[in-house]
């Protein structure tokens, strides 16, 4: 069972998020600000952070930041969620070490198979 940390300030977004991330047999954990988020990721960095981009005080772009600029959170797998759109947000969370991005809004089935995707990335190749 995979660990993931979901991060938007919008109540029902995360319970969207949850409700997928957990009917594909995920641990869920929820977060509706930066700072409770970033403290957790570094003192117990998850499988996978999803993470929103417009949040008031610490927003997704300056959490990204600082999680990789601690040893703790470099290696920590981010999916960006957002209603940005454009490819100025993108490539600039991707620059900022971001390893996907998709748009709000999203199907469930897109979402899952972004995470599986990640997930699947991350574990490496099957051996066999």
């Amino acid at each position: 069972m995979n660990r993931i940390y979901v991060v938007d300030d919008e109540p029902d977004m995360v319970d969207l998020l949850a409700t997928v991330l957990r009917g594909e047999g995920h641990e869920v954990e929820t977060y509706t600000d930066g700072r409770t988020a970033l403290a957790r990721v570094l003192e117990e960095p998850p499988d996978l952070l999803l993470l929103d981009l417009m949040m008031p005080d610490l927003d997704g772009f300056e959490l990204l930041k600082l999680l990789r600029l601690d040893s703790r959170g470099r290696n920590v797998m981010v999916l960006v969620v957002s209603a940005r759109t454009g490819h100025r947000a993108q490539i600039e969370t991707l620059q900022l070490g971001a390893n996907a991005y998709i748009y709000k809004p999203f199907s469930p089935r897109e979402l899952a198979s972004q995470v599986r995707q990640l997930l699947g990335a991350k574990e490496g190749p099957a051996s066999g």
